[in-house]
């Protein structure tokens, strides 16, 4: 079987979310399936560990300046001469000009929460993608049930049609700091103890909030943890910045912002972490979660969306319109060793659930079961 793979997102050397989706499923893939060839679509050439695929794995490297999905990828699966007989979007859009049968990842449904993010162009691109998506491909994955039963609620789809498939997270980088990285010196000349967040610096992540329950965190005279933030600014920066100004000097001065960290720098600053704080308003799924709990960091985070699906017991749940809650939950686990060692536990064991493999071996039969359909 010829398995036809939209690389373009696996190949971008600043990967967020999505991107780093597509590529950890097409490494686990090549690590459980030496029985089908796969043909990877990508606009540029890959790096990393996508250079050290097996042989049943290919690249063709097609470049085009804009709209590679639906202008190029589209000719391709339409008029090239390599026929898939399944082909893997494993990030939302189908191309206008596709593959009969299309298996489709779909994330989230963030646009329809949150228009206020969007243009008016692009949340009509957002939703003509989404509607188009879901009744052309032949099969759709999603990464929770929260996202599955968000699918079904806004669009007539069968539910046999969907398939939940959770993400993993990779083994060799998201575990316990050996000794070597508690004693190595951190990125940015930063000193412990700090709180950690890493996403975009914008208000769906509730940063606006985090900042109020530092505030009542930090009006506990033992509290000297720094806030650090780790992402690039996204919507609502500006008034994230008007409450952080808003703040006494000193406190103001103890919230870190780093902008877009690397890999290397993101496993150090999490490992080196007392808390990945994580109270976002909505996610598809939240990769840090189980990245900070496989870990050994203790996870707060929200107790909506799909947050609560994926930390299970393995993190304190809080409301994220509740900063009171929120800072008394930092204080918990800051000041409380018992709890803090209980909750590193569970969430250790909750993340041992998550792995790559599972969920390639998941993604395999579905492609399969479309492919011999």
């Amino acid at each position: 079987m010829l398995i036809g793979i939209d690389a373009s997102r696996a190949v971008k050397n600043q990967k967020t979310g999505t991107e780093y989706y597509s590529q950890e499923i097409i490494k686990a893939l090549a690590e459980i399936d030496e029985n089908n060839q796969y043909i990877l679509y990508a606009p540029s050439e890959p790096s990393g560990a996508l250079t050290r695929l097996p042989r049943n794995f290919k690249f063709k490297i097609m470049p085009f300046p804009r709209l590679w999905s639906q202008v190029r990828l589209s000719s391709e699966l339409a008029f090239g001469t390599i026929k898939p007989d399944v082909v893997f979007e494993p990030a939302h859009t189908i191309p206008l000009l596709h593959h009969r049968k299309m298996v489709v990842v779909i994330h989230d449904l963030g646009f329809t929460h949150f228009p206020e993010l969007y243009t008016p162009f692009e949340r009509l691109y957002h939703s003509f993608s989404l509607n188009y998506s879901a009744r052309r491909a032949a099969h759709i994955i999603t990464p929770s049930l929260y996202t599955k039963r968000d699918l079904i609620r806004h669009l007539p789809i069968d539910t046999k049609k969907i398939s939940v498939i959770y993400h993993g997270y990779d083994k060799e980088r998201f575990r316990p700091a050996t000794e070597k990285e508690r004693e190595a010196l951190l990125p940015f000349n930063l000193t412990e103890p700090y709180i950690f967040f890493i996403g975009r610096i914008e208000l769906k992540k509730n940063v606006d909030g985090m900042i109020d329950a530092y505030r009542l965190l930090r009006e506990e005279k033992s509290i000297r943890h720094k806030l650090v933030l780790a992402g690039k600014p996204g919507w609502g920066y500006e008034q994230i910045k008007e409450k952080m100004a808003g703040l006494p000097e000193a406190m103001r001065a103890d919230i870190i912002e780093l902008g877009y960290v690397n890999d290397r720098q993101y496993e150090l600053l999490l490992k080196r972490a007392e808390v990945l704080f994580f109270p976002s308003w909505f996610e598809g799924f939240g990769m840090p979660v189980i990245e900070a709990m496989a870990s050994g960091v203790p996870v707060i985070t929200s107790s909506q969306t799909s947050l609560p699906e994926i930390a299970g017991n393995g993190a304190v749940l809080v409301k994220p319109s509740k900063p009171l809650e929120m800072a008394a939950a930092l204080s918990k686990l800051i000041h409380k060793s018992d709890f803090r060692k209980g909750i590193i536990l569970k969430g250790r064991l909750r993340a041992n659930t998550f792995s790559w493999k599972k969920a390639a071996v998941q993604t395999l039969a579905v492609l399969e079961a479309i492919a011999s359909n």
